[in-house]
Formats: structure tokens, sequence, C-alpha cells
């Protein structure tokens, strides 16, 4: 079973290739099943049950599915995007973070981890996590636990050094290296990973995690005849909500700010700041087509309010929701 879980984790790794790769402001992450078909290529993005064309501008995608052991028609796969100017449904791909052919990846997103890197022969897995680094080798009895520590960076690597007072005591070292990495099964990612436990050397590779709060970062709406919702979630971990609420005196609106998260179980957590101080948590349940629905029972919203996901977040302030004459529901 752990091999299981480690083949496929293995195939979701990553993010960030090489420094030549030319860097387009605008891009967006986006991750999901990138089919080919002839020379077109299609991103059905995880979670959802349409396809955007896209346009390998970076080459590197379209070499993998050259260079793959054996012929496929799709893959999974994690891109940096960008739309084409003219017609915003086409994709550019700007840079490929992670590619492979794991039919179940968007089934998971390390949620909690930082990075995880991972091996074989002997089976290792390392998670770079808040509390701390937990090292897990087959073989042992037990899962380390070491305590949290900053790493050493450069341009192209990063290490983690830390140390366990217990039997005896455990010194460990774990060093990324930014160059692409492909394990047995032809998954590439984007570090190399070199983890010493004591006098054990291990070699593997590596990938960022916490997928799920990179996938929805994005615009959510909710429409009704007396309730406008708008929910942005931003990639630094803030977010902006707007009430509107419309009766037979008037138009009512508030502009709340707030800070989000997704917690290890995949649920999301809004922390939304209320007038006088006071702030308000909201539990939302991630479904099909990237919607978020507000879990029941927390008020002022009704029992399983849908919030449906928008296209990227726009640039712009978000106040814009407060328009009376916004169409009914968005899709």
């Amino acid at each position: 079973m752990l091999r299981f879980l480690v083949v496929l984790v293995v195939g979701l790794l990553l993010l960030g290739c090489g420094s030549t790769v030319k860097q387009v402001t605008s891009s967006e992450f986006q991750r999901g099943v990138v089919i080919r078909d002839g020379g077109q290529l299609v991103l059905r993005p995880c979670h959802a049950t349409t396809g955007q064309p896209l346009q390998d501008d970076s080459g590197e995608l379209l070499h993998w599915f050259a260079q793959a052991p054996v012929v496929f028609d799709q893959a999974y796969a994690e891109l940096m995007v960008f739309p084409d100017p003219l017609d915003p449904r086409l994709k550019h791909i700007d840079q490929v973070l992670l590619v492979g052919s794991q039919p179940r990846a968007c089934d998971f997103e390390l949620n909690g981890n930082h990075y995880r890197a991972a091996g074989e022969k002997p089976l290792w897995i390392a998670d770079v996590r808040d509390e701390g680094i937990r090292v897990k080798v087959r073989g042992s009895l037990r899962q380390l636990h070491f305590p949290s520590v900053e790493p050493e960076r450069s341009d192209t690597r990063l290490i983690w050094r830390s140390q366990l007072n217990i039997q005896g005591g455990y010194q460990m070292a774990l060093m990324l290296s930014r160059e692409a990495c492909h394990d047995q099964y032809g998954t590439r990612y984007p570090y190399h990973a070199e983890l010493t436990l004591n006098t054990l050397q291990l070699t593997g590779c590596a990938r960022e995690g916490n997928l799920g709060l990179r996938s929805l970062v994005a615009r959510y709406r909710y429409e009704d005849t007396a309730l406008s919702l708008q929910l942005d979630l931003k990639a630094d971990g803030q977010l902006i909500l707007t009430d509107v609420r419309r009766q037979a005196e008037g138009t009512v609106a508030s502009y709340m700010k707030g800070e989000w998260r997704v917690l290890e179980s995949g649920r999301v957590l809004l922390e939304v700041s209320l007038p006088g101080g006071t702030k308000q948590l909201l539990f939302l349940e991630r479904e099909g087509h990237g919607a978020l629905r507000i879990k029941p029972g927390h008020k002022p919203y009704q029992a399983g309010v849908l919030l449906r996901r928008q296209e990227a977040l726009p640039s712009k302030d978000m106040s814009d929701v407060i328009n009376t004459n916004a169409p009914s529901v968005v899709q």
C-alpha cells in the first residue's frame, strides 16, 4: 500500500523548472489532464468536465510526450499558463512544472506539505511541513519527526538540516536541487532530492505541495433574487467577500476581508473579519466543476449555498460585484 501511494504521489510532484524559461507576469497555475489529439493539446483542469485548448510555447510538454517510454494520448500535468490576447479560451504554456501518466493524480493534493520528496530502493518519503519534517524509510518501525528549521537557500538549492535526540540521535539533511528529475515510471519532477539520515544516503525526486491552495485561487459567485455573493481567494492567503442583500427597502452591501486556508481534510476554511472587530469562521466543501459549497448551519447563509468558480481572478478591485443589475447565476 505504501509503495502504491508513493508511486502516485511521486507521480504528482512538483513545481518550478529551470531559470532559463521566460517569465510571463500574468501566468497562472493550472493542473489537470492534458489530452493530445493529433497535433492539438487540450487541458481538462482537475475537477472540471470541459477542456481548454493549449499551445505549448515552452516546448517542454511536447518533448515529454515525444520522449515517453510508451505512447500516451493523455497525461497529468502541472503548468504555468497565460491566456491568448485574442482568444481567452486558448491557454499558452509558459512553464511545465510536472508531467506524468498518473490517471488519479488529481485526487492527491498534499495539503499541509510545502514539499514532498520520495524515492525507492529503499522506499522513502520526506514531507516538509510547518510543524517540521516527517521522514519515513521502508524497514523502519517508526516515522521520524524532525523539528522545523529554516532551509539554507541558493538560486538552485534548498537544504534543511535538523536532528533528533532519541535512540542515540538522528542527523538529517534534505537537499532539493532545482533540476529535472525522472522516476522509473517516466514522471518528470522539477527537483532532484538527496536525503542523508545518519550514514544512510538516499536519492529521489521532489515536488511542491499544497496543491489544493494553489488550485483554489480564483473568484467564486452565487446569486439569487435576494442575495449576491462574491468570494475572491488570493494567492497570498487573503480573501475578500462581498455580500449584497436585496430587500424591499433597498440594497445592503457588505465588503469584508479575511484569510483562508485549505485544511488537511481538503475543506476550505474562511476566517472573515466582521464590522466591530469580530471574526466569523466558514467551512466550505469542494465540489465538481471547482465549486465551493458552504457547509450547512453557518449563518447568515442558507444551508448548502454553492459558490461557482469563475475564470482567473481579475486584477481589478472586487467591489464591482455591488451591481444590482448583475446577471442571475454565473455558470
